[in-house]
């Protein structure tokens, strides 16, 4: 597993790992193998994840017609919903 690689690539891996562990097939040393790479790569993602919201900022405007910038806060947007 790779920390370089980009957030899509990792959630691609993973999904490959689920369905591999799905299918039953792998010795219960394989499939244990499996789950730990699947861990590390929730844990990669999540600090990806983590990472972007980090840098995501909401372009609005206020009431004056002045752009600002300021962050993007989705458990407030959550609940509005």
């Amino acid at each position: 597993m790779d920390d370089k690689r980009t957030f899509e690539e990792n959630f691609l891996r993973l999904e490959e790992i689920i369905k591999e562990l799905e299918k039953g097939d792998a010795s219960l040393e394989e499939s244990l193998s499996l789950f730990e790479e699947g861990v590390q790569l929730v844990r990669v993602c999540s600090k990806q994840l983590d990472a972007a919201e980090a840098r995501m900022k909401k372009l609005v405007v206020s009431e004056e017609g002045e752009a600002a910038i300021v962050p993007l806060d989705l458990e407030a947007d959550d609940e509005g919903a």
